[in-house]
């Protein structure tokens, strides 16, 4: 089981340009350069910073919620022997709390934390300084992921980041696991969406096989700073900049996807600028036929497409732009779904 892969997966249902960070590595910070392993998420750091990038942070959500569906999670009130001491208050701990996440199968997830901040480059086109580029495809080279001032897809730089005070990170990996955290009731909400930094455990009880990663990951301490647990990637083909990079990239396509039972007869138009010039296709389909337009160049801007319905007294015609694909388009493909039976309404739509 790829435990980041899988974090990853959940974590995009939200946050679609996000990697995970399933073992709460402290070096995935902002600027960091190093070469990402689509299939598993797996950063390699290669250099802590880059040269010249400024960074901001922004506040969100304080609290991180995400579990599989088959997750059932409880909290119960329990009496301590007063053995343990908040590290907070300083006080023994008597009456506490259990956070109990159960799972029913093998693979499932639970992740919470208290968020602290997200921490980002505050410009993204700072990357392409010919002195920066220069810097980032010796240190590409140095790795094999570039050559002659070009960078290979899958090194690049982290480009933002969410930090925590305090949370966890669970994967069951076995069929009916469970994992316990108890504390001090103020402590342990605050470890898993409070909004000071103050959260902390006594215990963790785990049944069966849990793949766990705390912060703090001791019992009775407060964490010393807070960590990242996501993150977002920009990454190069050749000097070309792709500002969210989630998958190796060829070139983007486009799926003109006729639903089966469509009647119409559509007259597509699709046109987008190159440094080389404007380029225009131009076809038909009959009812029902679908297509596929691929080998659109990455460096490709302002993506037009007409879709003309033709009738027998007037055509209905719709219309869809994108002005930059390479950072509007993750996987590099876009599906517009067309629809209608003659003579009623007809229906075009982005997928």
């Amino acid at each position: 089981m790829n435990w980041n892969r899988a974090f990853t997966d959940l974590i995009r249902n939200g946050r679609p340009a996000y990697w995970g960070n399933w073992t709460l590595s402290p070096k995935l910070a902002p600027g960091a350069v190093g070469i990402i392993t689509p299939d598993t998420g797996d950063f390699t750091l290669v250099r802590e910073a880059t040269p010249g990038v400024a960074h901001s942070s922004r506040t969100i959500p304080n609290q991180w919620k995400l579990s599989s569906s088959n997750v059932h999670r409880s909290e119960t009130q329990v009496n301590l022997d007063g053995s343990g001491t908040d590290p907070e208050t300083g006080t023994k701990v008597k009456a506490g709390l259990e956070v109990k996440w159960e799972f029913s199968s093998a693979g499932a997830i639970a992740s919470e934390f208290s968020i602290e901040t997200e921490k980002y480059i505050n410009d993204l086109t700072s990357l392409t300084k010919p002195e920066t580029l220069k810097w980032l495809a010796e240190q590409a080279k140095s790795v094999s992921m570039g050559s002659d001032g070009k960078i290979s897809q899958g090194f690049g730089v982290i480009t933002s980041a969410i930090y925590a005070h305090s949370g966890v990170n669970a994967g069951s990996q076995d069929s009916s696991s469970s994992l316990a955290l108890t504390g001090s009731a103020s402590a342990v909400q605050d470890m898993l969406g409070g909004v000071n930094g103050k959260g902390s455990f006594l215990s963790v009880n785990q049944h069966k096989s849990v793949d766990q990663h705390l912060w703090p990951f001791k019992p009775g301490e407060i964490a010393p700073d807070a960590v990242p647990i996501a993150y977002t990637v920009a990454s190069f083909d050749g000097q070309l900049l792709i500002p969210n990079w989630i998958t190796r990239l060829s070139a983007f396509e486009i799926f003109f996807n006729n639903k089966p039972g469509c009647t119409y007869i559509t007259h597509i138009k699709l046109a987008y600028d190159t440094p080389h010039g404007r380029q225009d296709n131009e076809f038909t389909l009959s009812g029902g036929i679908s297509k596929t337009v691929s080998n659109i160049p990455l460096h490709a801007t302002d993506i037009h497409v007409e879709v003309k319905f033709k009738g027998v007294v007037n055509d209905d015609n719709y219309t869809f732009h994108w002005a930059t694909p390479l950072g509007q388009w993750l996987t590099g493909r876009r599906e517009i779904e067309m629809s209608g039976v003659w003579p009623g309404a007809t229906h075009a739509r982005e997928v």
